[in-house]
């Protein structure tokens, strides 16, 4: 017997309502112990929903957050996801802590006078402004994205436009600092090299879906960049690293070689963390198979970080953003690395603060 209808991808749309109704209906039974002394029955009932609704928003969150990391979600959704997520744990904290607190208070029999409870009421309603926030959210992903029940738009730098410059000279930059790299030698001579030197690599094109090969010479790491300063953000690369015996990373808010946020795979692992100041923080690292050609996605959004490989999410961290910075890819290690393309989407509509000087490729100190 399936449980979950063909129509809903997950669970999560099936139990956030029964929590939402459950308190709005507990909020209306202590406004009638407040109007009807007589029926002393609503406090019983107002306590036991409260119980009950504060259950249902612990289940609704973590189904939620099973259904975050297997939906197919489009570049311009995820900031939304992490309000819609954060807001999520605010309003199952409070009010699991509110539904202990009324326990409390009908166990001891403090919760008798009608001023009380009034009291009571209007930290609820209080409460239940992040559910509503929170369901506002939830209503943004479906109806306006259609997370759950479509297929992910690829919202990247203007498509059209794009492949239009494919065989342009220069990387195509959207307003808002979006680009596009499709594989080209000349295009990939435009990234500034902040780690690593110039004569260890050599750029081969290969006929194998119009991509660049990179030969590594040397297992000294290689960090390159591009692009304006970006905030929030989604990196997308088609790579196949079958012959390459290292890790490679894309790599975003980059202040310098000593300081970014980084998605890397290889060894047989994904890690996703970041290294500030020289030091490395790892978020997430767990086992990963990189055979043949890859998708590697990394986004960075209002203090989340996913990797992907292949569309499925393999790490998710959470830190306190870094300053906006560039982007691009890092590698250690020695052999060939394949790459078709290269993405870059920002993921806020106005546009960002931008460099736009065009950066030879040329190692910096």
């Amino acid at each position: 017997m399936q449980l979950v209808p063909q129509w809903a991808p997950n669970i999560h749309p099936l139990i956030i309502h029964f929590p939402i109704a459950l308190l709005i209906i507990a909020l209306l039974a202590d406004l009638g112990v407040i109007l009807f002394k007589k029926w002393g029955w609503l406090k019983n009932a107002a306590v036991s929903l409260y119980v009950l609704g504060a259950l249902g928003a612990i289940v609704a969150y973590f189904t939620g957050k099973e259904a975050a990391d297997v939906v197919s979600l489009p570049p311009a959704a995820h900031p939304i996801i992490n309000r819609h997520a954060d807001l999520a744990l605010y309003a199952t904290l409070f009010f699991g802590i509110y539904a202990l607190i009324r326990l409390f208070l009908f166990w001891k029999k403090w919760d008798t006078k009608r001023l009380t409870v009034g009291l009571l009421l209007l930290v609820a309603a209080a409460g239940y402004g992040l559910v509503q926030q929170t369901a506002e959210q939830g209503g943004m992903l479906v109806f306006k994205y259609g997370v759950g029940t479509l297929p992910a738009k690829t919202d990247s730098l203007n498509t059209a436009a794009a492949a239009e410059k494919a065989e342009a000279p220069e990387i195509a930059i959207a307003d808002n600092g979006s680009w596009s790299w499709r594989g080209k030698a000349d295009q990939l001579e435009q990234f500034t090299l902040l780690q690593g030197q110039r004569n260890n690599l050599r750029l081969q094109a290969s006929a194998i879906k119009n991509a660049l090969t990179i030969n590594v010479l040397s297992t000294e790491p290689f960090l390159l960049t591009f692009g304006p300063k970006l905030a929030n953000v989604q990196l997308v690369a088609s790579v196949d690293v079958d012959n390459f015996s290292g890790s490679i990373s894309l790599v975003h808010h980059v202040k310098d070689s000593a300081t970014y946020e980084f998605f890397a795979v290889g060894n047989g692992r994904a890690q996703l963390g970041r290294v500030e100041n020289g030091k490395t923080r790892v978020f997430d690292s767990e086992k990963a198979t990189t055979q043949g050609w890859i998708t590697l996605k990394a986004v960075g959004s209002t203090g989340h970080f996913r990797g992907y490989i292949n569309d499925k999410l393999i790490v998710h961290g959470h830190a306190k953003d870094l300053p906006p910075g560039t982007t691009g890819l890092a590698f250690s290690g020695s052999g060939s690395i394949h790459i078709a393309n290269f993405d870059v989407i920002s993921l806020d509509e106005a546009p960002m603060m931008m460099n736009m000087e065009k950066m030879g490729m040329s190692h910096q100190e």
